[in-house]
Formats: structure tokens, C-alpha cells, sequence
């Protein structure tokens, strides 16, 4: 019997995907399949991310599988001090499959993503993140390419970010803009805050007063007091009221 080349294609694929399944649902009866959710205060956030699971869950007929959420934890926190993740990364273990919509929610930068899939390749976990088309479990060669490519642009972010950042104080200095930190407060203004200080001002007027920061004033204060140069001050509030209370009786 002759088999056409399209029909040998079509046969070659899906015996590899009878393999494919073979080795994920009866290969090991005690791989765990995770599936794991990032998501912020919005409710739609989660069903798109669940959407796309599902497809790759009914594509390759995998029904077992347990979901780890991180709710209302923002994408700028780093995936180690998610509760969620943090928990996950407590149970996986070698040969488990950890299934995300895409790479974004594994971290808060390319940097971080990295890092973590990192993390997850050394304990053997197989990953898969439908988004990206990533899935060790079919071609851990592939994956192994895709994740070396985005540690390459995680290294150019960094790099960028430098270069722009070195730009930048560069076009700040050539403007005449001061760079760092506000200058504390000056030595010709200490006799000053003293004085506003024996006068009774508190640091948030004393600190308005100078131009600095609240915190300056503290710093300052603290220290002229360590020193000896001005006594702590008794601040007594008097109830005028029981005051007078009290006169009227005498």
C-alpha cells in the first residue's frame, strides 16, 4: 500500500504525540501537574490566563492538575516573595510539569524570569508556557535555546538601562542640574534652627522654615542634643478648661 507523503507527515506527528502523552500522563505516576496563576484585583486578568490553559490542558488530554494562585500581587514583586509562588517552589519537584499562560508571570524582570527558570530547570521541573510556545516536555532542546536567548536580552536590558541612565546624568550635569541626594542643612543655618527650635516650632514648621526635610531637622536636633548644646524640650499641654475648673473651686 502506498502512504502519501502528507499522509506519512500526519501519521509521524501523531504517533510523536501518542509518545508525547504516553510519557507525561503514564510515564511517572507520581509527576504532579501545576498549573500557576498570577493575578491582579481584576477578575479578567485570570480567565485569560486560564483560557489559553485550557487549550494546551485539552490539547494533550491532561485533566489532574493542581492550580497555585497569587492574588492581587502586583507584577513588580519578585517571584520568591510571592506568597503563591513561594509555596510552589516548596513542593515541586523533579519531573513535575509547571504549566503559565506566559513567562511574564514567572517574574518582574527578564532578569528575574531567568533566575527563576533557572531554579525550576536544576530541580528537573519540565516547564511549559503556552503564550511563548516553550515546552520542555516535548523538546527540552528547544527550551534550552529559548531560555538562552532571553538570558542574552535580559543581559542587553541591563545593559540599555545603564547606558541610558549614564546618558542621562551626562545630559543632567551639561544642563547644570544638581545631582544626588538635597544638600543637609548648612552650618551657618544651625544657630538658626536653635533659635526657631527654643522658640517653640516644631521640626515639620522648623524644616519648612530652612528648606529641608523633616528628617533633616530630626537628624540635626538629635545630634545638637547628644552634644549638649540644647536640652530636650518638656512640651506640657495644659487642659484650660480643668484649669479654670479648678480655680473656680479654690
Amino acid at each position: 500500500m502506498h502512504i502519501h507523503s502528507s499522509e506519512y507527515a500526519f501519521l509521524k506527528v501523531y504517533s510523536k504525540t501518542l509518545y508525547h502523552l504516553f510519557d507525561i500522563i503514564s510515564g511517572d505516576q507520581h509527576m504532579t501537574v501545576y498549573i500557576y496563576l498570577r493575578v491582579s484585583t481584576d477578575k479578567q486578568d485570570i480567565d485569560t490566563q486560564m483560557q489559553s490553559i485550557n487549550k494546551y490542558l485539552s490539547q494533550n488530554n491532561i485533566t489532574d492538575y493542581k492550580i497555585v494562585k497569587d492574588e492581587g500581587v502586583s507584577g513588580s514583586v519578585p517571584a520568591k516573595q510571592r506568597p503563591g509562588f513561594r509555596t510552589l517552589l516548596e513542593v515541586i519537584d523533579d519531573g513535575d510539569i509547571l504549566i503559565v499562560s506566559e513567562l511574564t508571570r514567572l517574574g518582574r524582570s527578564l532578569s528575574d524570569v531567568i533566575t527563576t527558570l533557572d531554579e525550576l530547570v536544576k530541580r528537573g521541573v519540565r516547564i511549559v508556557s503556552v503564550k511563548e510556545g516553550l515546552d520542555s516536555t516535548r523538546d527540552e532542546m528547544q527550551f534550552k535555546i529559548m531560555t538562552t536567548l532571553i538570558a542574552l536580552f535580559a543581559d542587553l536590558e541591563r545593559q540599555f538601562i545603564r547606558q541610558r541612565t549614564k546618558e542621562g546624568l551626562e545630559r543632567a550635569r551639561k544642563d547644570g542640574k544638581k545631582l544626588g541626594r538635597p544638600p543637609a542643612i548648612k552650618d551657618e543655618d544651625i544657630p538658626v534652627l536653635i533659635k526657631l527650635y527654643e522658640k517653640g516650632m516644631t521640626r515639620k514648621e522648623i524644616a519648612r522654615a530652612l528648606k529641608v526635610s523633616e528628617a533633616t531637622v530630626s537628624r540635626v536636633l538629635k545630634r545638637l542634643k547628644e552634644e549638649g548644646i540644647i536640652e530636650e524640650r518638656r512640651v506640657v499641654k495644659v487642659n484650660k478648661k480643668k484649669l479654670r475648673e479648678v480655680a473656680n473651686d479654690e
